[in-house]
């Protein structure tokens, strides 16, 4: 190890203020990091510069032209904290003495979201800040705030309308047909959460909670039917999962591993690209979230076009985009736990089906698919985005970080113990008999009693909204079908259910239309409640495995065209801002070809389920 990063290494793990970070977010600020030489004299920076970095000073002196009496003379500390206090420029000036001074920069906003995530850290830095200053650092644009507001108040009034309007009609006009008059207020009730979703009046586990409540006070069912997501194994399995993805990506188990793997890439446009889109497949079953799995490629993603020297909005800067991002995404149905929204669907299933659709059969079910989508996804991104450089990364730089980490946690191991237990008693269940959710969650039980979770990350960590959501989402469709709704619809759409059976590719070529017209309206959630709730049904009267349509359901319902359709797109378009690192235009017309390609995936697949004898 080089001297230098030696030094910066020593500094990271024992400066004031940074010791507090964890090994792993060491690492990860690592890229963000400089050491900057000042020459005698030198100016650091002015008052009204761009506050765009945070100073440590490492050795000699500055002066700090500050807004206090006099200026000051600083030997050590920091400056620079308006950077991670929201001031757009710095307060005052920095200028080296006469003996020079050397500094350690962290620039950025990444640097500024590793070092504001914990609210002890921005007190410190306010504390330093204010003994540098006489005056408050913050500073908040409620200009911006009320132009937002403007552009949604017509949207959401209009959502409100739809609301106290539509159900009602639907109420009134259903009294004719041959339901009941609780089928005909479910639906009502029900139609009222849709439209809530759809225009997200209101945060999507409220307006599932709304329906609850609405079926519990009407006495529409009973109540452990409409409570029976909250004792379903889908549930209980769901929530297992996302603690050990906590504990798996708080331990630094998950950027140890990216890492690593980055290390041994051979020097390649094509193995980078591919190394990022297999770390993103990694990711994919240990972490039910696709918004968590953007939120963890997207720094590393960043890192690697720095480092790379890649050219703003180039076709290599573009293709490593859509590595990182089709990575964590493209794979959401292949695997039981990509994503908790599979469990509604498991749990829709019959106890027969669930039973032969486990954890690992379910994998081995959609492999042709994962497989066609990943060479479909390599093929089209080298045609149309290779290139003849040859870019070398700069491998010290991983080596530093992994010393930073340092030698495995016990964390770590604990979070590899798990992962290795729900495998394996996954992959046994038919020795033991054990349900794979009761063996989630029989681990999540041993990282609360060993304290590998803290009570603060189970409170804080845990997507609790959306496990609140997939809870009434369940009870919500077995309500449905304990008033008969879904053989309603079954017998009103009886010329589908032909279809299904006449020529089933016919029908997910329908079904791709009818889940596009829904994406245009409904989020992803809501459109594969409604196609599930709509064609599961369907495909049991037919005789169709239910498995094939719901997994079918998954695949299609993960395409979207606009980015608004998107809610981890959305998350993950943030890196292209301020300053754009990839093509949107052409990313997004890629996306086209892989909206397409999921189409032309599951008729690849279809052969070989009939092989398998599952349709």
């Amino acid at each position: 190890m080089t001297s230098i990063n030696q030094q910066l290494l020593t500094t990271l793990t024992t400066a004031p203020i940074l010791d507090r970070l964890c090994r792993a977010d060491m690492a990860r600020l690592l890229p963000y990091v400089e050491l900057k030489e000042l020459a005698p004299d030198e100016v650091l920076f002015n008052p009204g510069d761009e506050a765009d970095s945070l100073y440590y000073i490492l050795g000699g002196e500055l002066t700090l032209h500050s807004s206090m009496p006099s200026d000051i003379t600083l030997d050590h500390g920091y400056l620079g904290e308006e950077l991670l206090l929201n001031r757009a420029s710095y307060t005052g000036g920095a200028k080296a003495n006469s003996s020079g001074c050397r500094l350690l920069a962290f620039h950025g906003e990444d640097a500024k979201r590793l070092l504001s995530q914990d609210s002890t850290m921005i007190d410190l830095f306010l504390a330093s800040y204010t003994r540098h200053h006489d005056q408050e650092p913050w500073e908040v644009n409620l200009n911006s705030e009320k132009q937002t507001q403007g552009k949604k108040g017509l949207v959401t009034l209009l959502g409100w309308l739809l609301v106290f309007t539509v159900p009602l009609l639907v109420y009134f006009l259903t009294a004719p047909l041959d339901i009941t008059e609780n089928a005909r207020t479910f639906v009502s009730v029900f139609l009222v959460s849709i439209f809530m979703w759809a225009f997200k009046l209101v945060p999507d586990y409220v307006a599932g909670m709304l329906s609850i409540l609405v079926v519990l006070v009407l006495g529409i069912t009973p109540s452990d039917v409409v409570l029976s997501g909250f004792q379903s194994s889908g549930f209980f399995m769901a929530m297992s999962i996302f603690v050990l993805a906590v504990v798996i990506v708080d331990s630094g188990l998950v950027y140890r591993l990216s890492l690593l793997l980055l290390k041994l890439t051979p020097c390649s446009t094509f193995f980078y690209n591919l190394m990022l889109t297999l770390i993103g497949l990694l990711f994919t079953p240990i972490l039910p979230s696709a918004n968590g799995r953007v939120g963890l490629i997207s720094p590393l993603l960043k890192d690697l076009l720095s480092s790379l020297k890649f050219t703003a909005q180039g076709r290599d800067a573009t293709r490593m985009a859509l590595s990182a991002f089709f990575g964590v995404s493209l794979f959401s149905s292949i695997f039981l736990t990509s994503k908790a929204i599979n469990f509604l669907v498991f749990t829709m299933l019959p106890t027969q089906v669930q039973d032969s659709f486990q954890w690992s059969d379910w994998a081995q079910a959609a492999a042709i698919t994962g497989v066609t989508l990943f060479a479909l996804f390599m093929v089209l991104s080298y045609l149309l985005f290779n290139t003849d450089k040859h870019p070398e990364l700069d491998k010290s730089q991983i080596k530093l970080q992994l010393n930073i980490l340092g030698r495995m946690s016990l964390k770590e191991w604990g979070a590899v113990f798990g992962v290795l237990l729900l495998v394996a008693g996954i992959v046994t269940t038919s020795i033991h008999k054990i349900k794979p959710a009761w063996i989630g969650l029989a681990i999540m039980f041993i990282f609360l009693a060993l304290g590998s979770l803290s009570k603060k990350s189970f409170r804080e960590k845990i997507d609790w909204p959306f496990l609140f959501l997939l809870g009434t989402l369940i009870g919500l469709t077995r309500t449905l079908n304990y008033l008969g709704l879904d053989q309603l619809l079954a017998n009103k759409l009886s010329g589908l259910q032909q279809l299904m059976t006449d020529n089933f590719y016919l029908f997910v070529l329908v079904l791709f239309g009818v889940i596009l017209v829904l994406r245009t309206a409904l989020s992803t959630i809501a459109t594969i409640v409604i196609a599930s709730s709509v064609f599961l049904p369907l495909a049991n009267i037919a005789g169709v495995n239910m498995w094939v349509v719901g997994f079918i359901i998954l695949t299609l319902s993960e395409a979207f065209l606009l980015p608004y359709q998107s809610t981890y797109y959305v998350l993950f378009k943030g890196i292209n801002s301020p300053q754009p690192l990839y093509h949107e235009g052409a990313f997004l017309r890629f996306n086209i070809w892989m909206t397409l390609f999921r189409l032309f995936a599951v008729y690849a697949s279809i052969p070989v389920w009939r092989a398998m004898e599952i349709l």
